[in-house]
């Protein structure tokens, strides 16, 4: 896959963390629950993520996929 922004060859890989991750419009100061138009990608408070994602180590760009997440309930 190429870089949306450089063109360059990005590497596939997985972004991988702990517990709630969340696509927010601003950032929430006491918790992670996603209001109207956001998502929760990954809710699991005894466990980690894993999303196939690609890295651009040119322009520092991350891209994931979150289709397998969509219906991720807090």
């Amino acid at each position: 896959m190429n870089c949306p922004q450089c063109n360059s060859e990005m590497e596939q890989g997985f972004l991988q963390g702990r517990q709630r991750v969340a696509w927010v419009k601003k950032r929430h100061n006491f918790t992670l629950l996603p209001k109207p138009g956001e998502i929760l990608l990954a809710n699991n408070a005894f466990g980690d993520f894993l999303f196939p994602a690609w890295i651009c180590k040119q322009c520092r760009m991350i891209l994931l996929d979150y289709a397998d997440k969509a219906d991720c309930k807090g």
